[in-house]
């Protein structure tokens, strides 16, 4: 049984998961107008940190200074300490896993870098916010846009289940920039009024700063979970295998998701949903048709975009600690800015704050890549307070690490660098031309035909051309939506070789020109949607950062997916990178064989 031991949210509500509570239950939104933030031509609502507060928060906790730290690091330390704190555990030891739930991390470094060079890159983030507690072990980042949260959690349960750690430090962090907000202009998909989640009249998202921590931990006997504690129940992942940057009208891969989560549950138990609600036309509709598909219509609906705005990468991890402080107090948070609920199915919105009935709430996350998510969690009123201690000094879990085995051997592997294809061993092309053209020059050789390729950024076509020879041996169905196939993928740049050439369209005001079709790149996991649209794959999508190549991490998170997913036959896992213009390509397609 997974649960949790400590939480944190840190947010320009308030410093606590306590404090935003309250000034939740308050009604309060730390949203404001800016004509021009972070120097930007259009206006927007957004909501941002008070520097001066959280820096002498930060200086209080260390003797280093704040000097050393992003804004985003400190904010991220700020919640990881308090819910390690609480869940008293020596964070030190080699029992203790971090993962980082983060979009876009120091992005903002990309216009002025005052750190090393690595700085903006992902693991970097993480590698800092170990370091500050002295962890031993490689944090793993997820970067799986805005489900990011709600993957991280899933994957410390993953961690916890079956990679032999006995506790996760889940951290979802996010801070504003120019980089992000004008993004999402490029997108219209920014409101210059306060949000309305759901809404007849809504007219698209805001966004916002914090960081949140959940200490989970893993036991076998369930009387010793803490009275009061959330159990994490279930989680489950899917891609719609759609589009990359807008939701599907069937809302089917958010529908699969909430099957997975729910199964064998009594929904009777159910007390809320609290969903995406971006406030955005197709989420919310999206939404709203997989709410009712599942036949879950009836339960009480909220989302927590107008208290916080959208948080991105923090957003998972800090809407599940509310939705736990909401029924640790038998209580609905009302979803705040919307009047007129209509979308396109009708669902049972929470438009004030209510009392709650049932131990249990589901948690609802989608975002680019196709990428949908669920998890199911609940209150635990059964039992009395186990004091943890510094249970961390027994060592690491009984569990042993799975390893890669005849169960799910590997079928093919392709590799791409910048002068070779090598498929199962074999040399199949060799580069003679010009660098720029390298990657088309694979499309042609092996007959490719799909014009979408060229739209694409060097890292989606990279692991796009790896998987179609992948393809290319097994008898597959291209047209049929497949459910039982996964994509997990990993690197160590994320995105930044297309946020690099995203920063150049923003960066002078003269020659200002954000594009939608360059930043929807710049979220690394683009690269699993655009594998899972080209074939049809409806399970899993996910994209983990880690500071090089691992074989053994690899064969680690393919035998964590088949385990957490029992539905899966096929899984394309592997390293695809493509940084500064070097390419870095190891996926291998895996089969269940029983």
């Amino acid at each position: 049984m997974i649960y949790s031991i400590g939480d944190s949210i840190i947010s320009p509500l308030a410093m606590t998961s306590h404090g935003n509570f309250e000034a939740v239950m308050r009604g309060e939104s730390r949203l404001q107008y800016y004509e021009h933030a972070f120097g930007l031509p259009e206006p927007c609502f957004v909501s941002l940190f008070d520097e001066d507060r959280l820096n002498n928060a930060f200086s209080a906790l260390t003797d280093f200074g704040i000097g050393g730290y992003t804004k985003m690091e400190k904010a991220a330390i700020l919640a990881a300490n308090q819910a390690i704190e609480e869940a008293n555990i020596a964070a030190d030891r080699d029992n203790v896993i971090f993962i980082l739930s983060t979009t876009k991390g120091n992005v903002d470094l990309l216009e002025n870098n005052p750190f090393e060079p690595e700085r903006p890159y992902l693991w970097r983030s993480a590698q800092i916010i170990a370091e500050f507690f002295d962890n031993p072990n490689t944090p793993i980042v997820v970067s799986n846009a805005c489900i990011s949260g709600c993957a991280a959690q899933i994957a410390a349960a993953n961690q916890l289940r079956y990679g032999g750690y006995k506790y996760a430090v889940v951290i979802g962090a996010e801070t504003l920039s120019k980089f992000i907000i004008s993004g999402f202009q490029s997108f219209k998909a920014l409101s210059k009024e306060r949000c309305k989640p759901f809404d007849a009249n809504r007219c698209g998202l805001n966004l916002g700063e914090a960081a949140a921590a959940i200490v989970y931990t893993i036991g076998d006997d369930s009387t010793l979970v803490p009275d009061n504690a959330l159990i994490l129940r279930a989680g489950a992942i899917n891609n719609d295998a759609n589009h990359i940057s807008g939701p599907s009208r069937t809302g089917e891969g958010l529908l699969r998701a909430i099957q997975k989560a729910t199964h064998d549950f009594d929904l009777s138990q159910l007390a809320f949903i609290n969903a995406h609600g971006t406030a955005t036309l197709y989420n919310d509709d999206m939404e709203s048709v997989a709410i009712t598909r599942a036949n879950l219509q009836d339960i009480p609906v909220n989302s927590m975009k107008g208290y916080f705005g959208h948080t991105l990468g923090a957003a998972g991890v800090l809407e599940t600690i509310l939705s736990y402080q909401a029924i640790k107090n038998q209580t609905v948070i009302g979803t705040l800015g919307t009047d007129k609920p209509g979308t396109v199915n009708q669902v049972n919105v929470a438009l004030q704050t209510q009392s709650a009935s049932g131990n249990a709430f589901m948690k609802l996350i989608s975002g680019f890549g196709g990428s949908n998510a669920a998890i199911l969690a609940e209150i635990n009123r059964n039992h009395s307070l186990e004091t943890h201690g510094r249970a961390s000094q027994q060592g690491r879990a009984s569990q042993q690490t799975p390893t890669v085995n005849t169960n799910h051997p590997c079928v093919s592997t392709c590799q791409i660098t910048n002068d070779t294809v090598v498929l199962d061993g074999e040399t199949i092309v060799k580069h003679n031309g010009q660098p720029e053209t390298w990657l088309a020059d694979i499309y042609h050789t092996i007959g490719m035909q799909y014009p979408k390729f060229f739209k694409m950024d060097n890292l989606c076509k990279a692991g796009t051309l790896a998987a179609e020879m992948l393809l290319q041996k097994v008898d597959f169905d291209r047209e049929t939506v497949k459910p039982d196939w996964a994509v997990v993928l990993m690197n160590s740049a994320s995105s930044l070789d297309d946020d690099r050439h995203y920063q150049t369209t923003i960066q002078d005001a003269d020659n200002y020109y954000p594009s939608p079709a360059v930043f929807v790149y710049t979220l690394a996991n683009i690269v699993t949607g655009e594998i899972a649209i080209r074939h049809k794959i409806g399970g899993e999508s996910s994209f983990f950062v880690l500071p090089r190549t691992s074989p053994e991490q690899i064969q680690n998170i393919v035998s964590q997916c088949f385990a957490a997913n029992p539905e899966l036959t096929h899984i394309i896992c592997g390293w695809v990178d493509y940084d500064e213009g070097k390419c870095d390509v190891s996926i291998s397609l895996y089969e269940l064989r029983v």
